[in-house]
């Protein structure tokens, strides 16, 4: 996301498709606005609405106690004619206690508006979700950083790992972290530590145990995740597949492959291609028994999520039972 100025401008234009990020821009001009006018008014108009038009010129127009409006217009992509009509007529001749924010999704429709906005003056500040991989790393270094805290790549990494490119729950686990750990740098151990018995994060646990087809390892940690909450089955197969997927990934690249090459094909850190191909080398001279494992993942996705069939939903116990079935034999190795 790139920064906005100290002090927003009365016209923001939000672009991109990442709410959170939406939701600081907007935020951060509301605080502007009421900073100004503690009785600031804001009103939320969807672009798309029959009266959208009607209600931004109500909006902007004049009060009698002269009130600041904080006006968001939302999916200006999809505007009807009424509502482009009326914000060109708002930014030709801008009311002094306007702070007008449009957002974007990004792409060519509605181009010809936004260009118009931007020259009458408005501020254009990117809301586009990070890429996988470098970009969401930075994002997050950026996020300790505005706690004024410090964390170390392995402990970034491990969040990363832990959490994927979930952008909000991203940010809220970097504001907990700084907020509750004391030690500084922040490490991958306080991490792990901070994140012990957590459904999601046990599942990638579970599942490196599986694919490094270290049995006792991985129905010890499901069955103390199983302790630990109610919601175990879903978060475990998901990054059991995520697992196989990058493993697979592995499996298909050329043996003098660079690691940056590998991390970048199976949408992982660097640091995570040792365990994957120690992990494949653990699969390779047993494709069958791998081939065997995704189509039991491909059921237990189903089981996990109340049944495929009718009348073949399962209750919470005959899933952590399947759960359990599905982890031993995934994770056992061949009989020699």
């Amino acid at each position: 996301m790139a920064k906005a100025s100290a002090q927003p401008a009365r016209v923001t234009i939000a672009i991109g498709n990442e709410p959170l990020f939406i939701e600081r821009t907007v935020r951060a001009v509301a605080k502007a606005a009421t900073k100004d006018d503690p009785q600031a008014q804001r009103f939320d108009i969807a672009a798309g609405d029959a009266n959208g038009g009607l209600a931004i010129r109500e909006a902007c127009a004049p009060t009698l106690f002269g009130d600041t409006s904080v006006v968001i217009v939302s999916g200006i992509d999809s505007c009807s004619d009424e509502v482009d009509a009326a914000l060109r007529e708002v930014v030709t001749d801008f009311p002094d206690h306007v702070w007008l924010i449009v957002t974007h999704p990004g792409g060519v429709k509605g181009k010809n508006l936004l260009d118009a906005l931007k020259k009458a003056g408005a501020e254009q500040v990117d809301c586009v979700a990070p890429k996988k991989g470098k970009d969401t790393l930075e994002f997050l270094s950026r996020e300790f950083a505005s706690h004024k805290r410090t964390i170390t790549r392995d402990g970034m990494d491990a969040l990363y790992e832990a959490l994927g490119n979930d952008i909000r729950m991203l940010s809220a686990a970097s504001s907990q972290l700084s907020s509750d750990v004391v030690n500084e740098p922040i490490t991958r151990d306080d991490v792990a530590a901070y994140f012990e018995g957590v459904a999601e994060v046990s599942g990638f646990a579970i599942a490196d145990a599986v694919w490094d087809r270290r049995s006792v390892d991985a129905l010890r940690m499901l069955r103390q995740a199983m302790l630990n909450s109610d919601s175990v089955a879903v978060p475990t197969v998901s990054a059991m597949a995520m697992g196989l997927r990058q493993v697979v990934r592995v499996a298909g690249m050329p043996p003098g492959a660079s690691e940056f090459d590998i991390a970048k094909e199976a949408g992982v850190p660097p640091w995570k291609v040792k365990t994957l191909r120690r992990q494949w080398s653990g699969w390779s001279g047993d494709q069958r028994r791998l081939a065997a494992a995704a189509v039991a993942l491909a059921d237990a996705d189903g089981a996990a999520k109340g049944g495929i069939a009718q009348g073949s939903s399962l209750d919470p116990e005959q899933k952590l039972l399947e759960l359990e079935r599905l982890v031993m034999l995934t994770s056992a190795r061949k009989s020699e």
